[in-house]
């Protein structure tokens, strides 16, 4: 028996007349700086973990035999009739220089994946990755997804202005790099409209701030995530990596 085979077939449980679905669900994590300057004041110091308490959360996944997806496997799984086990997506937010310089390079270190949601206003700016960069991340096995085009909250900007917001993004990341699938919500927020611009732009999954697993795609563009900050330790993390 060829060993890929039997990894494939241990790493997702198929639903029919003899498996049922799993109840515990796949947690989607959420990063967005990993580097060690730390910006100044609260949340920029929140939102950024050491590097050194990046690989050891790595390390405990590797330790635990709990494989990284990105949120795009996940879907394609969900869609397919598969519940994974053993699973997790870790999601970076934002597409600073750091998801390049020092996200990808631990993650492939582990053989591990990541789901990176990019403004593509930003990109290439001195703070955020560049489309060479980007390119280079995908072509490593990584997930680009869309975090909007300036990072605006979808709920408070009106039709037309959510509508560029969604749109262009789409485009510009399907121009220079690869047709988006999965989107991330900045500030994690939403409204009706919302639900109808990701089904026009043919986004397979959207994700929330709304902490909680993934369980099905029975809403596909309110999914939930737990959030990593700088206070969580590794007894912290080990809580939120499992279902």
């Amino acid at each position: 028996m060829r060993l890929w085979w039997l990894f494939a077939l241990m790493s997702v449980m198929p639903v029919g007349a003899n498996a049922a679905a799993p109840a515990g669900g796949v947690p989607v994590l959420m990063y967005h700086m990993v580097d060690p300057v730390t910006p100044p004041g609260p949340v920029g110091r929140s939102l950024t973990l050491e590097p050194a308490v990046f690989e050891a959360q790595l390390k405990w996944l590797r330790a635990h035999a709990i494989r990284t997806l990105t949120m795009n496997d996940l879907a394609d799984a969900l869609r397919r009739g598969e519940h994974p086990v053993n699973a997790v997506v870790l999601t970076f937010d934002d597409g600073y220089t750091d998801s390049a310089t020092v996200v990808t390079p631990l993650l492939l270190k582990y053989g591990d994946r990541g789901s990176f949601y990019v403004s593509a206003g930003f990109i290439g700016d001195g703070r955020h990755a560049s489309w060479s960069q980007l390119r280079a991340m995908r072509a490593a096995g990584m997930e680009i997804g869309c975090h909007g085009t300036r990072h605006l909250d979808l709920s408070r900007i009106g039709r037309s202005g959510a509508a560029h917001e969604v749109d262009h993004c789409v485009a510009a990341l399907t121009h220079y790099l690869a047709r988006p699938t999965t989107y991330a919500y900045p500030a994690g927020r939403w409204d009706a409209y919302t639900l109808t611009l990701m089904r026009r732009a043919g986004i397979k999954a959207a994700l929330t701030e709304r902490p909680g697993v993934v369980t099905s795609l029975a809403a596909p563009y309110t999914l939930p995530r737990r959030r990593i900050d700088r206070s969580a330790g590794l007894a912290s993390f080990a809580v939120l990596a499992r279902p």
